[in-house]
């Protein structure tokens, strides 16, 4: 058996957000019994270890790192399950998943955030209220500022669905800026091929970002057809601009709802070829999301990555072809139904 107790009592307290004093006032103790026990030159009297652990919520197995082997066991069993139940969609099955799991592990802050992870993935306005009070939870526990972010920007988009743009707006005022962020900020710092590999990190993460950023542009007023057009095909170059290779990976799922939505478009000018091509390029990158594997980025600012299938989630149950389909049954692409081009995409698997 592997006794941990000194990393466990440092870990549980700074989890908690507390002193050495604090938990010494707790038992009764002087606070110099407590240092002495986190730098591993005492144990605590077997008599305190039930109270130690019902301090920081845990079991005495807990406290005593007993249970550590099994619990890491359970909890890569659980990821692995998340991670696949993603892949396929099956967002419903995570709820369950992660609300079980909790029940084994209710201060697992990482099990936490799955699980409002998954009831915002749901998109469905009744798990809202129910992610914002996990979200709370976790923000009043955790000590890790990347998790703190995260779990804000759910908590931002929560309330943005729940059009509560007053709440969304004071959550959102509590990020960093974007150049304030580590991403940004670590460019300056590392070097040679830490460097590199952050560089080319963020040149894809800015090309996703000016891709939301003008989607949620087109959202903000209304722009004629032509004009959208026009901004769907300059993201669609910048992409081209920087993954000039034509190896997407992760990035055919953004390419994807681009040419949908260009497809969309087209239609409403009924330019029957240019509405059947981006068609063709929406099922390209549906179908290459369908037998997405893992491999290497190739360009020159992006050959240090890497991409695989655990890396995608998604929030529907069916084929990316078989989602492209039922965008093809849209009333606006009545004037294209009939065409052999469109019929063969259609058929297609």
């Amino acid at each position: 058996m592997n006794i941990t107790i000194s990393e466990n009592l440092k870990a549980f307290r700074k989890e908690r957000g507390n002193t050495q004093e604090d938990l010494s006032n707790h038992l009764g103790i002087s606070v110099q019994a407590v240092s002495k026990w986190e730098r591993g030159e005492g144990y605590p009297d077997i008599t305190l270890l039930p109270a130690i652990a019902s301090f920081y919520d845990k079991t005495v197995d807990e406290l005593l790192g007993c249970d550590e082997i099994e619990r890491n066991k359970k909890m890569d069993e659980i990821i692995k399950q998340y991670v696949t139940n993603g892949n396929a969609g099956r967002i419903k099955d995570n709820i369950a998943l992660t609300r079980n799991a909790l029940k084994e592990f209710p201060n697992d802050l990482y099990l936490m955030q799955s699980l409002a992870n998954s009831l915002f993935f749901t998109d469905e306005k009744e798990y809202l209220d129910e992610c914002i009070e996990i979200c709370e939870k976790i923000l009043a526990k955790s000590l890790e500022d990347s998790q703190r972010f995260e779990v804000l920007q759910t908590i931002v988009y929560s309330y943005s669905k729940k059009k509560n743009i007053a709440k969304a707006k004071e959550y959102a005022e509590k990020l960093p800026d974007l150049h304030c962020t580590k991403s940004i900020v670590l460019e300056d710092v590392l070097e040679g091929e830490e460097k590199l590999k952050l560089a080319q990190q963020n040149i894809g993460s800015l090309v996703g970002l000016i891709d939301c950023s003008v989607n949620r542009m087109l959202c903000a007023k209304e722009y004629t057809a032509e004009e959208r057009i026009f901004a769907y095909e300059t993201i669609d170059k910048l992409y081209k601009l920087f993954l000039y290779d034509g190896n997407y990976g992760y990035e055919n799922c953004a390419l994807n709802m681009l040419w949908m939505n260009l497809a969309r478009e087209y239609a409403k000018t009924k330019n029957q070829e240019k509405t059947i091509n981006a068609l063709k390029t929406a099922y390209q990158h549906a179908f290459k999301l369908d037998r997405f594997d893992t491999g290497k980025y190739t360009s020159l600012f992006s050959d240090t990555g890497s991409y695989s299938k655990e890396g995608i989630t998604k929030n529907f149950e069916t084929s990316y072809v078989d989602w492209l389909k039922n965008v093809m049954s849209e009333q606006i692409f009545d004037f294209v139904r009939e065409t052999a081009e469109f019929q063969q995409i259609m058929l297609t698997s």
